[in-house]
């Protein structure tokens, strides 16, 4: 059973990598442990975002003052822990730890996905110059004409340590 608990989280970033841009809002029926209800327990404030004391310090500082205390520690603990337990038994079940996981990466990679989808149409604009809504090899071209130029500073058609650039 744990294979294919385990499985979840990548079908449904291959479900969401798939899809353009109709990803369904609601993700009750992939993952009930985070679905919205009107007396269910707070969520967490932050996913963490490693082990590192920063992202500790930002996952657990409550009130912002740069700081945690173990008040804040635990209650935000806690907070995490009703979450997880999705029929409110007092116990965090493997299926209720795994739903609440896989929930937040559903809706992680929507956001991404979404995101960067914009963002494609952004760099399409750019990178069409006449507005004729395509793109021709010289406007790709002068595109990349622009990126090397902007690295290459010293203008000896190679970019790299000499050039002081370091970014486009």
């Amino acid at each position: 059973m744990k294979p294919a608990l385990l499985s979840l989280p990548l079908a449904a970033a291959a479900m969401l990598l798939t899809a353009c841009e109709t990803v369904a809002a609601d993700t009750a029926d992939i993952a009930p442990a985070v679905s919205a209800e009107a007396d269910a327990p707070p969520t967490p404030r932050r996913a963490t975002a490693g082990h590192s004391k920063r992202a500790f310090v930002e996952t657990y500082d409550i009130d912002g003052d740069g700081n945690v205390t173990l008040a804040e520690f635990t209650a935000e603990r806690e907070k995490g822990y009703h979450v997880r337990d999705a029929d409110g038994d007092g116990t965090v079940h493997e299926e209720e730890y795994v739903s609440e996981y896989e929930g937040r990466l559903v809706k992680e990679l929507k956001e991404r996905h979404d995101m960067q989808i914009k963002q494609a149409y952004v760099r399409f604009d750019v990178l069409d110059t006449d507005d004729d809504a395509t793109i021709t090899l010289s406007e790709f071209n002068a595109s990349g004409d622009r990126m090397f130029s902007d690295l290459d500073t010293n203008g000896d058609g190679t970019v790299n340590e000499a050039d002081t650039a370091d970014a486009y």
